[in-house]
């Protein structure tokens, strides 16, 4: 049951990480922040044990959740230009190892059903209403943000192809949660480099909390099957 404390500790640092962006207090956001994947890792972790055994748990998604801490801490840092390459690339760390994690969950992937790829849809219009809203104006930043945009896709697709082997809230959290990642960090590219828009931390945030809960609920409850 100590999952349970970490999830609760983890939703009341959540709400007041929110609350904080969306007051723009800075001294707030640097002790919640940190936490937040952290706790996410204990609640993984200790719910695999307490349900299966530490056999089970996928050590991937650790370091997945590892590099999404990195990420928050280095993109909450003063000076932001300076860190935002630093951000990116533990972030591009975070899909890489989820894209890893995915893939290897799948025993058989010729299970796959065509009608899946449908599922890109809503992915696919979140990238076509932001992308060119952006893209021209990251200038010396464009390739790094290029990469960046394929890791979190094919993050997505293999999220898609968890349909091979899962079912049920299993795949319908880590599918949704997917796509609350992509409209999250497009929020932020949209905002960063073609204009700030009302209440865009609250909503960049409160998505991103959402994708990374979702992702590790659903891999929790994959692993208990």
């Amino acid at each position: 049951m100590i999952e349970y404390i970490f999830l609760v500790l983890f939703f009341i640092f959540a709400g007041i990480e929110i609350f904080s962006e969306y007051k723009d207090i800075k001294k707030i956001e640097y002790l919640t922040k940190p936490l937040l994947m952290p706790l996410l890792i204990l609640f993984y972790t200790f719910g695999v044990i307490e349900t299966t055994s530490i056999n089970n748990v996928d050590w991937l998604i650790i370091v997945a959740l590892i590099g999404g801490c990195a990420g928050d801490i280095f993109l909450m840092l003063e000076n932001e230009e300076k860190w935002f390459l630093f951000g990116m690339v533990a972030f591009l760390i975070n899909q890489l190892f989820y894209i890893i994690s995915f893939f290897l969950s799948i025993s058989d992937i010729t299970n796959f059903t065509s009608w899946g790829f449908f599922l890109l849809g809503p992915a696919i219009l979140i990238l076509v209403f932001t992308v060119p809203r952006f893209i021209k104006k990251t200038e010396d930043m464009k390739i790094p943000v290029l990469v960046y945009l394929g890791a979190i896709l094919l993050m997505h697709i293999a999220a898609i192809f968890r349909l091979a082997e899962f079912a049920g809230l299993p795949f319908v959290l880590v599918y949704v949660g997917s796509i609350s990642f992509i409209f999250s960090d497009a929020c932020i590219a949209v905002n960063k480099w073609a204009g700030e828009f009302t209440n865009a931390r609250l909503i960049i945030m409160t998505t991103y909390i959402l994708a990374q809960f979702y992702i590790t609920l659903g891999l929790l409850l994959t692993a208990n099957l």
